[in-house]
C-alpha cells in the first residue's frame, strides 16, 4: 500500500546522502503543473533551480518523457542529464541523439491513421492533435464531454485500417499511436538501471503511462537488484491501481518541489 511521502521520508533518507543515487523523473504532472495544452506547460524557475542541484549532487538525473526528446530539452532546459522522449524511443546523452531501430517503417503508418483520425475528429470543439515526430497524441482535455471523446477516438483507432498492429495507449486526457516496438517506461527504465549501474533509483511519475516503470523497479527490487523508491503525484485523474503501485504518494506538483529540497538539505 503507498504510503504519504512526507509522513516516511526517514524508510529513505540513506537515499539523500548517497551519491550515486540516480533520480528518474517525468516533466508533465511531475515538475510541471498539467497545462490545457502540452505548449502551456513550464518548468518554473524554482523548480529549474533544484534540479540544477540535484544535477550536481547526484551521479544520474534523468528524464523520461512522452513529450519528444528535442522538446523534452527545451522545456527542462538543463544540459548534461540524459533525457528520454516518446517513451523510450528516442534518446539524448552527452551529446548524442539515437533513436530506437525500425522506428522509421511505422512513421508513414502513424501518419496516415493521424490523418484520418483529423478528417473524421477534427470538427470536435476543443480537441488537440499533436504530432510528436515519433508518436502521435490526441488530447482531449479541453473537449467539453471527455469522455465520450475518448471512446470516439479509441473507436476511430479500432476500426480504422490505417491504425492496424500500431501501439495504441492512453494517458492523462489523451490517446497516443506508437510504432508497435515493445516499448514502455518500465523497459526504458530497466535498460538504463543496467547500463548505468545504478543501485539506488528514486523515481517520480504522475501518469498511467508511469505504472510501467513502478512495477519494474519492484520486480527489480523484490530481486534484490535494487534499491528503490518509486514516488507518485497523485491526482482525480489517476486510477487508484496506479496509487496502490507505488511505495509512496505525494499530493501536487509543489510537493515534489519539496521533497527535492529535502533530498539536498
Amino acid at each position: 500500500m503507498s504510503k504519504y511521502l512526507f509522513d516516511n521520508l526517514k524508510m529513505i533518507n540513506d537515499f539523500k546522502n548517497d551519491k550515486s543515487t540516480a533520480i528518474i523523473l517525468d516533466i508533465d504532472g511531475t515538475i510541471s503543473e498539467i497545462a490545457p495544452t502540452p505548449q502551456e506547460a513550464v518548468v518554473n524557475s524554482a523548480m529549474h533551480a533544484e534540479l540544477i542541484k540535484l544535477k550536481e549532487k547526484f551521479d544520474l538525473l534523468a528524464i523520461i518523457s512522452g513529450r519528444s526528446v528535442n522538446d523534452a530539452r527545451a522545456m527542462v532546459g538543463i544540459e548534461d542529464i540524459l533525457y528520454v522522449g516518446n517513451h523510450g524511443l528516442e534518446y539524448f546523452f552527452d551529446g548524442q541523439y539515437s533513436v530506437a531501430e525500425e522506428v522509421e517503417k511505422y512513421l508513414h503508418q502513424i501518419e496516415q491513421s493521424a490523418d484520418q483520425l483529423n478528417i473524421e475528429l477534427g470538427d470536435i470543439e476543443g480537441i488537440l492533435f499533436e504530432d510528436k515526430g515519433i508518436c502521435y497524441s490526441i488530447h482531449y482535455r479541453q473537449c467539453n464531454d471527455g469522455e465520450v471523446v475518448r471512446k470516439k477516438i479509441l473507436n476511430s483507432l479500432k476500426n480504422g485500417p490505417e491504425s492496424k498492429n500500431l501501439q495504441i495507449s492512453e494517458g492523462r486526457k489523451l490517446v497516443e499511436i506508437k510504432p508497435p516496438l515493445g516499448f514502455d517506461k518500465g523497459v526504458i527504465l530497466h535498460r538504463i538501471i543496467e547500463k548505468h549501474d545504478l543501485n539506488k533509483v528514486i523515481y517520480l511519475g504522475d501518469d498511467i503511462t508511469d505504472l510501467d516503470a513502478f512495477k519494474k523497479l519492484s520486480e527489480l527490487e523484490n530481486e534484490g537488484k535494487i534499491r528503490s523508491a518509486s514516488i507518485l503525484v497523485f491526482s482525480n485523474e489517476i486510477p487508484s491501481y496506479v496509487k496502490n503501485s507505488t511505495s509512496f504518494f505525494v499530493d501536487s506538483v509543489n510537493e515534489v518541489l519539496n521533497f527535492f529540497r529535502w533530498l539536498l538539505d
